[in-house]
C-alpha cells in the first residue's frame, strides 16, 4: 500500500513538473517587478586587502615588550599613625557564618546536604542516591526514582521540578515536586 501511494504521489510530481510553460527551455515570464537594492541580491561587493603591518624577521631570541612609561609606579603608602591614636580596624575579609539551623544538622548526620529546594527561599534535604546513573525499567529497580527519557536511576532524592518517571509497574508519568 505505501509502495502504491509513493508511485503515485512521483508520478503527480512529475506531471507538475511537466505542466510549467517554462519547462521546455524556456525562461519564466517576467513579471517587470525588480527587487530593491539589498532586498534580496544585496549591493556590490567591495573587497579590502589587508595590508601587513610592521614586520620584523624571526630570529631565536624571545620577544621583549617595550612600554611607553618605563617608569615603575610607586605604591600608595598610608599616611603614618598619629601617636597615641588608635589603630585603625580592619574590615573582616570573610562574612560571619550563619548558625545552622536544628534540620540542618538533623539532614548532615544523616549523610545528606542542605540544598535550596526549587525556586524559591525554602530548603530542604537532598540525598545522593548509590545507584546513580544506573540502567533501570521501572522504580523498584532503584533506590530512588527510574527516570523515563534515559531509563536510568536518579542522581539525588527527591527530584525538585517536572520529571517523567517509570513507576513500579513500569508506566510512564510525570511527576511535578516544587
Amino acid at each position: 500500500m505505501r509502495k502504491a501511494i509513493a508511485l503515485l504521489m512521483l508520478l503527480g510530481l512529475a506531471g507538475c513538473e511537466l505542466a510549467l510553460p517554462w519547462a521546455d527551455g524556456q525562461s519564466a515570464p517576467h513579471t517587470g517587478l525588480t527587487a530593491a537594492q539589498g532586498a534580496i541580491s544585496g549591493g556590490a561587493i567591495t573587497v579590502t586587502p589587508i595590508t601587513p603591518g610592521k614586520t620584523t624577521p624571526l630570529t631565536g631570541a624571545p620577544v621583549v615588550a617595550q612600554t611607553a612609561n618605563p617608569e615603575k609606579p610607586k605604591a600608595e603608602t598610608p599616611p603614618p599613625a598619629k601617636p597615641g591614636a588608635a589603630p585603625a580596624q580592619l574590615a573582616p575579609s570573610v562574612p560571619p557564618v550563619a548558625p545552622k539551623s536544628d534540620s540542618q544538622l538533623a539532614c548532615e548526620a544523616k549523610g545528606g546536604s542542605w540544598a535550596s529546594a526549587g525556586g524559591g527561599q525554602a530548603r530542604t534535604c537532598v540525598f545522593r542516591t548509590r545507584d546513580a546513573g544506573k540502567s533501570c525499567r521501572k522504580q523498584s529497580d532503584c533506590e530512588g526514582l527510574c527516570l523515563a527519557r534515559s531509563r536510568s536511576c536518579a542522581p539525588v532524592r527527591p527530584l525538585f521540578g517536572c520529571n517523567d518517571i517509570l513507576q513500579a509497574d513500569g508506566r510512564q508519568v510525570t511527576l511535578c515536586i516544587d
